[in-house]
């Protein structure tokens, strides 16, 4: 070839050869494919009078240009296939062990290739200064008349460009998913030896997805061995932080990802700074880096890592974002629903479980493949059962509208029984009596009625009698009992649906406590303390008493009461039920003979304004009336240090190992002082001797109520102690030998088989309780957790469908959420 330059325009007229070339710059900084067709167009007249170069540069370009558009023309016309191949050929081998395990969606991967995308096609992948002077500098050299050296340059500008063209076909064939197309592209870039780490990482991808663990390997070691090309280029610490990353490398590409040299790939690099910060497991950390450069499909992520740091309603939030740009993603609508559990939004949580179901077309295994995205396991509600949990919140802790103190409970405990109704026997006696005895016509069918009626009221109130002996004994199980016959000798007495309600309420069945009470109202509306009591158990039986407790307020402003005392009781009672924040109840100073549900109210009160002294000073008073009464003891040793850390309650623990403790009244009497003799002692370390205690009375017993009272007691203690073998056998033989079918041993039955990992047989004692109790909250929740752990999401849904409150928090189970991971929940 002939090197002399060509004479036919001189060199001061003719346009600068870096003028003519600055086109091709263009290729080191966007898609090459255009800017090389725009600059050969361009240039072509002024190439052709300069044969020398034209033969060297146009010749080789030339040849590029053809090839590349030959390999996107074969890449539109046959990646279809090629895909469907390489996708069964790689379904068919292992997958590569380390990137499974931290990079399964497609799309991060392309994202994080290094190249141009169309957001952002000014970001260089060479050092566009150093190129611009390498073309002034073979333009003054060819000028000089150095061809050979000018040629040199050009060479070397040629491979460059050659580099970068293959680069980015190999990208745009990854996005069409022609994986093998795309290596051979990038290994053709990295013949060229220029930003060979660039185009070794993109080619590591890429086998990638051919799952070539052989090649990945050998693409990643080729990265990090040529990094020193690109070590003064802007996107060196991008390269440098991928490199690590897939490397496996986490804490160290964290380290590059935040201390970058250049601001290029900022969407990227925060990205991929926010998935290492979640394999290190900050989500909070993950979140700040996520949320500025967060787009759409990045809301179901942020939703699952707000869920993960507790942060539900911002979770919530923007899981529904999500939801509404990506309707059809039914996992992130079951994400929606476990998190409207946890919230206690059961409605909600109802609603998204019927959408899901619909979505799917109740598909059975679309169910399963669902329940397995987002497992999870019912356990034990660590707010009553996880000692470190309970001794942080303790104070916080809501005991179904009672924060800080079981307040309803306590009103229960001190509520009056009602005494017999002998006035109304004698009065039927004596109207009976009337109508025989009158000289007038003799009404003998009516003169019978009413003396039926005054015998039935009359033995009636022999059983009340009975009843009351029990309770003085503190013996409810025989109480209850005797109340019942006394309910059934006269059906219509509101004195025996107000006690038989009372004594369920002391029992903490709430739904039987709420219809009798509410029995008793409507037979005798004077019966203001059973309306009273039916707000109350509706309330702790999530029951909504609006309507009721609207009645209740305008029947009592129209009921004439004599004893101004009671009237003023009842006054502030119902206040107390309507909502009102404080009544200093100066009536009880005025009452010649308090009653122990006066300072039951008062406690309601002073708990709702956190009045310490007035809780204390209302125990005292109750001190006063039951001095040797546990419960009254433990709860005044509490208000001392109201408040305080509960590890400082050593009064408790005092009281406890005393023998004040009447443990008679405890065994046999209302369950709110059973649980918090076993949950005290749970807290101040006495469990063992409580056991010791339980296990010595029960092995003496012959009283088969009280030797059911023992063992349910004995159960949950074992339960605190995390004996579950041993709480499992005991509720087994409660409910299976002693058909001990009440709420509690059931679902306390189904506990203890939850903490030993027997799922099967938890959801059998419910669906018992479920049967018996089908209006019960935490029945249809504990066994709406089991069946959406296996699986069962349509079951699931028809037990979470019976629970109406949008804001319902189980006494005995929660679940476990199964946390985001980098992996499959992170774009």
């Amino acid at each position: 070839m002939d090197q002399s330059p060509p004479e036919q325009t001189p060199p001061e007229s003719k346009p600068s050869l870096a003028t003519r070339l600055q086109n091709l710059k263009g290729l080191f900084s966007s898609n090459p494919v255009p800017k090389l067709k725009e600059a050969l167009l361009e240039n072509w007249a002024s190439l052709k009078s300069r044969p020398r170069l034209y033969i060297s540069i146009l010749g080789g370009i030339g040849f590029l240009f053809l090839l590349i558009m030959a390999l996107v023309a074969f890449s539109v016309i046959h990646h279809k296939n090629e895909r469907a191949e390489k996708m069964e050929e790689a379904s068919k081998s292992a997958p590569l062990e380390r990137l499974v395990k931290v990079e399964q969606d497609e799309e991060f991967v392309l994202e994080n290739l290094p190249t141009p995308k169309e957001s952002a096609s000014k970001i260089p992948l060479s050092n566009e200064e150093k190129i611009n002077e390498l073309i002034k500098k073979a333009d003054l050299l060819y000028n000089q008349g150095q061809i050979e050296e000018s040629l040199q340059i050009f060479h070397y500008i040629a491979q460059m460009s050659s580099s970068i063209a293959n680069h980015n076909l190999g990208v745009i064939q990854m996005r069409q998913q022609n994986y093998t197309e795309a290596l051979r592209s990038f290994d053709r870039a990295i013949a060229a030896q220029k930003n060979t780490s660039v185009s070794s990482i993109d080619a590591m991808a890429a086998a990638f997805y051919l799952n070539n663990m052989d090649l990945y390997t050998r693409y990643l070691k080729l990265t990090m061995q040529n990094l020193y090309q690109i070590e003064k280029q802007p996107i060196y610490s991008y390269v440098y932080s991928l490199g690590l990353y897939y490397g496996g490398h986490y804490f160290e590409a964290l380290s590059s990802l935040t201390n970058p040299n250049s601001e290029l790939f900022r969407d990227a690099r925060e990205r991929l700074s926010a998935k290492m910060f979640l394999v290190f497991g900050d989500a909070n950390r993950a979140i700040y880096h996520l949320e500025p450069i967060a787009k759409p499909k990045d809301f179901k992520a942020l939703g699952l890592l707000y869920a993960r740091t507790g942060d539900y309603s911002k979770a919530l939030e923007y899981l529904h974002r999500y939801n509404s740009n990506y309707p059809k993603d039914m996992e992130a609508l079951l994400a929606m629903q476990i998190i409207a559990m946890k919230v206690g939004d059961l409605p909600a949580a109802s609603s998204m479980l019927d959408l899901l179901l619909h979505g799917i077309n109740k598909d059975k295994q679309k169910e399963k493949i669902l329940s397995d995205t987002y497992p999870i396991k019912p356990i034990l509600n660590p707010h009553f059962f996880d000692i470190n949990m309970i001794r942080r919140d303790f104070w916080q802790t809501n005991f179904r509208g009672s924060i800080g103190l079981p307040v309803i409970r306590i009103l229960f405990y001190y509520a009056p029984f009602k005494l017999v109704e002998s006035k109304k026997a004698l009065g039927s006696i004596q109207e009976g009596v009337f109508f025989v005895d009158t000289t007038g016509k003799q009404d003998f069918d009516k003169a019978i009625t009413l003396l039926q009626k005054g015998k039935n009221i009359g033995i009636a109130d022999q059983h009340t009698i009975m009843g009351l002996r029990d309770l003085s004994k503190w013996h409810l199980r025989a109480a209850l009992h005797d109340f019942k016959q006394a309910l059934e000798a006269n059906p219509n007495s509101a004195t025996s649906h107000y006690n038989i309600g009372l004594i369920y309420a002391q029992l903490e069945d709430y739904h039987s406590a709420s219809f009798h009470f509410k029995k008793a109202y409507y037979l005798d509306n004077g019966n203001v303390l059973g309306g009273i009591f039916a707000v109350l158990a509706a309330k702790l039986a999530y029951e909504d008493p609006a309507v009721f407790l609207q009645q209740l307020t305008k029947d009592f402003q129209n009921l004439n009461l004599h004893d101004s005392i009671q009237h003023d009781f009842l006054s502030s009672f119902i206040g107390y039920l309507n909502g009102a924040n404080n009544d200093d109840l100066s009536w009880i100073k005025k009452a010649h003979k308090p009653m122990p549900i006066y300072y039951a109210l008062n406690i309601a009160y002073a708990n709702k304004a956190e009045d310490k002294q007035r809780l204390v000073d209302s125990f005292v008073a109750l001190k006063k009336m039951y001095p040797n009464n546990m419960l009254t003891n433990i709860f005044y040793e509490m208000m001392l240090k109201y408040r305080a850390d509960i590890k400082q309650m050593l009064g408790v623990y005092a009281y406890l190992t005393s023998k004040e403790v009447n443990l008679e009244e405890l065994f046999h009497g209302p369950l709110l002082a059973r649980k918090m003799f076993i949950y005290m002692g749970f807290i101040t370390g006495l469990l063992n001797y409580e056991e010791e205690l339980l296990s010595t009375r029960l092995s003496t017993s012959q009283d088969q109520n009280l030797n059911l009272d023992l063992m349910r007691m004995l159960a949950l203690t074992s339960i605190f102690q995390k004996k579950y073998q041993k709480a499992a056998s005991i509720l087994n033989y409660l409910v299976d030998k002693l058909d001990e079918k009440g709420v509690e041993p059931l679902a306390l039955a189904s506990l203890a088989n939850i903490a030993l990992g027997r799922f099967g047989d938890a959801a059998l004692y419910l669906e018992i309780a479920k049967t018996m109790y089908p209006g019960d909250y935490d029945v249809r929740y504990g066994l709406g957790l089991l069946y959406q752990r296996a699986g069962n999401l349509e079951a699931s849904l028809n037990s979470f469908r019976g629970i109406k409150s949008p804001n319902f928090h189980s006494g005995y189970f929660d679940f476990q959420i199964k946390a985001p991971t980098n992996q499959e929940d992170f774009p």
